[in-house]
């Protein structure tokens, strides 16, 4: 039995596809399947790698599938965590799904009923979400929802645990070590984040230029409503090539403020995040004239979903952040975690009760997760090229431009997070 460790990143070696097994396995699917899980040597089903979105997606699917779950989580909850904090309407749908006695309006939020893409000259796009909002829900109270529905489901949940890495045997994985404890499970469910223990394992490069977006963000008590009330609101601007800075309606007080920018575009320039914050901060000062910021400014790099996909591996799927599912115009990643973690769940628990989670397999979720998140993220980014045109050469500025991009935003054809109306 090998183990892959957090620490031997840069040593570890790609695992040889041609050791891993290749039978067949049960399609992909939402349904639920209630009957008893077939005898198992491992002492559980699924083991589940964080407690975020997507491992709370992953695991309440698995168990309402019949496995025996477990989820391992190197924080105690409630913890905050460096986010956006917005929730789309097909994400709330998803937290609704798994949890139908806790929706999000359980936790301390604001509502979100339409959307504002603000140009540079201050003429505004907007969009609808009428009847089906979305929600803005930091991360302190989103993940403290999930966790508690893990526990409801009757899923064993440690927290203060961190994995250190995964056993490997014969070519497929078969097991965690966390801390000395070695956890054997028929299926791993990676939902660690960026530099996830997995991309050790798998030798996977953290993704650069392209692939990868940052972003800051901060809480800022006493921000100035808009004449968009209820609005999550989009600024694109010069100075934020490839990305936008946005203010978002107000939960408990505070606003989230922040930018996003792809990596390419901002390793291009020589202003850092913060100083890039503050002046968003700056060029809207009727907004933020009597506001103060509560705690740090905290940043956070964002793994876009472009091709290629991670590799695959025999008894390892991953989700979320950890399998790089974010979205490349938006920066969005909530709703693309918990789809990737109900699929993960859903897919590991079928495939336990079956033949075993086997490189083909794996292989059909990584197909799913690029259907419906891949591709889409793709079209997206060249959205988002056009968009930086548009912006950097003043397009706008032209009619014909401005209702190119009205009927463009004002419909849901290349969204997969959000129903616009």
């Amino acid at each position: 039995m090998a183990v892959f460790s957090g620490e031997a990143h840069f040593n570890a070696r790609p695992v040889s596809e041609t050791l891993l097994s290749a039978t067949r396995c049960a399609p992909v699917t939402l349904s639920v399947d209630s009957s008893r899980m077939a005898a198992r040597r491992p002492a559980w089903d699924v083991v589940v790698i964080g407690a975020g979105p997507a491992g709370c997606a992953a695991a309440i699917a698995a168990r309402a599938a019949g496995a025996h779950v477990l989820v391992l989580d190197r924080a105690r909850f409630p913890r905050p965590k460096t986010c956006g904090d917005a929730v789309s309407n097909r994400g709330a749908a998803i937290v609704a799904e798994l949890m139908p006695t806790r929706p999000l309006p359980t936790a301390p939020h604001a509502r979100v009923d339409s959307g504002v893409a603000i140009l540079p000259d201050g003429r505004a796009l907007s969009r609808q979400f009428r009847g089906a909002p979305g929600y803005i829900v930091p991360r302190l109270h989103l993940d403290a929802l999930l966790a508690d529905g893990v526990r409801a489901s009757g899923i064993e949940l440690r927290e203060g645990i961190a994995v250190r890495g995964l056993l490997l045997e014969r070519g497929c994985v078969v097991g965690v070590r966390a801390g000395d404890e070695m956890i054997r499970a028929a299926a791993i469910v990676a939902a660690d984040g960026p530099g996830s223990i997995a991309w050790t394992a798998l030798a996977m490069p953290y993704p650069r230029a392209r692939r990868l977006a940052v972003a800051i963000t901060a809480y800022i008590e006493g921000v100035r409503t808009s004449e968009h009330p209820g609005a999550a609101e989009h600024f694109f601007e010069p100075e934020l090539r490839a990305g936008y800075g946005w203010i978002f309606p107000a939960v408990e007080g505070l606003a989230n403020v922040g930018v996003y920018q792809r990596m390419d575009r901002f390793a291009t320039q020589r202003r850092s995040l913060p100083e890039l914050l503050a002046s968003f901060v700056a060029a809207h000062r009727d907004r933020f004239a009597d506001s103060r910021t509560i705690g740090r400014a905290r940043t956070w790099a964002l793994p876009l979903s472009i091709p290629p996909p991670p590799p695959v591996v025999g008894g390892l799927l991953l989700a979320g952040d950890a399998g790089r599912f974010v979205d490349p115009l938006a920066g969005e990643g909530i709703w693309q975690a918990l789809h990737s973690g109900l699929l993960a769940g859903t897919t590991a628990a079928r495939a336990v009760d079956g033949a075993g989670l086997d490189r083909r397999c794996a292989r059909a979720y990584r197909r799913r997760c690029m259907l419906d998140i891949g591709v889409p993220s793709l079209a997206r980014m060249l959205v988002q090229d056009t968009m930086d045109a548009i912006i950097t050469h003043r397009l706008h500025r032209f009619a014909a431009v401005r209702e190119f991009l009205r009927r463009g935003y004002g419909s849901d054809w290349l969204e997969a997070s959000k129903r616009v109306r």
